[in-house]
């Protein structure tokens, strides 16, 4: 019984020595890191780091693994096969850093800057880099599987053949940046810009390229994008004007400045599609879904938009002169004083978007409009040509009615108590009650 305890005081007393010299020799190496700046092949997990001055510092080999250096000044440092597996590196600045073969799986990089950095070979899997700045950096064979990359900085950096699967790079800057053979399969490249970019031989398999820029990008043969997504790219990098593009799904591309002038585009998906100062003039839109789309400045003179969905889209500055809104549902769009609306369209849009109560509306065209559901209680519609008008559910309480033309409009639910009638035409008209308007 008394060897037991003998034994057991010894091996307390050596794991207890053992502890407190790792801890010291710890602390050794962080002073001789911040004295010297040359510690290779030094344990260092768990430093305490934060706001250190080591420019150009050798800490190659070493062991950071969750080494704090927030904010820490480590330009031109050199970290080569270093194991920094959860180092917090946030806001630090790291231009001309060496991370070669460097493990930062799971490190923390948000917002710091580094510019030109060797990241050659590096494990930053699951890594944070949000808002990080990595222009110029080299990452060519880096692994960034599932890493968030949210607003980073991208621009003329080299990812040649990095792999990217599933990692989360919304916002980003990727203009000019080298992409060649990089693996992007369900990555998320929500509104990421690659403009300029080189695509040859990149993987983007599964991934989301919501409102992706893709100009001037430049792919071959080898480039996989799925389907919609390499439609979007034709269309923002290839000439398609006068050409045939019927019920294609473009929801959610970016076809900014993009060129569409005179195509047939009949039965198009474009919801929530970014079309910026696109140019759509004199195109068949018919029956073209943009719910939610951004149509800023673009320009839709003289387009077919019979029947087109406009539910929640941003029509402010852009320019539908001309253009046949014929059915069209302008319900929850937004235009402003700059948009160009005929007339006929403006009101129509300001009856489905304000109502209509007690206006005068007198001789008034509004034949072939999407009224439905339109508030017109009180309204004054004497002689209003309302021909073909869709008009299901409109609310026409106490409204003045005479005389107006109802011919091969749909009331179907609409509300006509109370309303003068007197001299109204509904010849072939679809009733309230579902009966169809005798004609005299």
């Amino acid at each position: 019984m008394g060897i037991d305890k003998t034994v057991i005081a010894i091996s307390t007393l050596i794991a207890v020595t053992t502890a407190t010299s790792v801890i010291a020799a710890n602390q050794s190496q962080v002073e001789q890191l911040i004295k010297t700046k040359e510690c290779s092949e030094c344990d260092l997990p768990d430093a305490r780091l934060a706001g250190a001055e080591l420019i150009g510092a050798n800490v190659r080999d070493a062991d950071l693994r969750k080494a704090d250096m927030r904010g820490a000044k480590l330009d031109g440092a050199k970290f080569m096969r270093s194991n920094m597996l959860g180092a917090d590196l946030r806001f630090a600045l790291l231009s001309g850093a060496d991370f070669l073969n460097a493990n930062l799986l799971e490190a923390k990089l948000e917002g710091a800057n580094l510019f030109r950095a060797n990241l050659k070979y590096a494990n930053l899997e699951r890594a944070i880099l949000n808002q990080a700045s990595f222009r110029n950096a080299d990452l060519q064979f880096a692994k960034l599987i599932g890493a968030k990359i949210d607003g980073a900085n991208l621009e003329r950096a080299n990812l040649s053949l990095a792999d990217l699967e599933k990692a989360d790079l919304s916002n980003s800057r990727l203009k000019r940046t080298n992409l060649r053979r990089a693996n992007f399969s369900e990555a998320n490249l929500t509104r990421a810009n690659m403009e300029g970019a080189s695509l040859e031989g990149t993987n983007f398999a599964g991934a989301n390229l919501f409102h992706t820029d893709l100009r001037s990008s430049k792919i071959d043969s080898d480039t996989f994008f799925d389907p919609k997504w390499f439609l979007v790219w034709k269309i923002v990098n290839q000439r398609v004007e006068g050409q045939t593009l019927v019920a294609a799904d473009l929801s959610g591309g970016n076809f900014e400045k993009a060129n569409l002038a005179g195509v047939n585009l009949e039965d198009t998906n474009f919801t929530e599609a970014y079309l910026f100062i696109t140019n759509l003039r004199r195109s068949n839109l018919a029956r073209v879904k943009f719910n939610a789309a951004n149509l800023r400045y673009a320009d839709l003179t003289k387009a077919n938009l019979t029947e087109a969905d406009f539910a929640g889209a941003q029509l402010s500055d852009a320019n539908l002169e001309g253009a046949n809104l014929s059915f069209a549902n302008l319900r929850e769009s937004i235009i402003n004083e700059e948009t160009i609306l005929d007339r006929k369209w403006r009101v129509v849009w300001g009856i489905v978007n304000r109502g209509g109560e007690e206006s005068n509306f007198t001789g008034f065209d509004l034949s072939s409009a999407n009224l439905r559901l339109a508030r017109l209680r009180g309204a004054r519609l004497v002689d209003a040509d309302l021909t073909k008008s869709d008009l299901r559910g409109a609310d026409f309480v106490g409204a003045n009615l005479q005389r107006a033309n109802f011919s091969g409009a749909n009331l179907t639910g609409a509300n006509l108590r109370g309303a003068v009638l007197q001299g109204a035409n509904f010849c072939g008209a679809t009733l309230p009650d579902g009966t169809t308007g005798k004609c005299k």
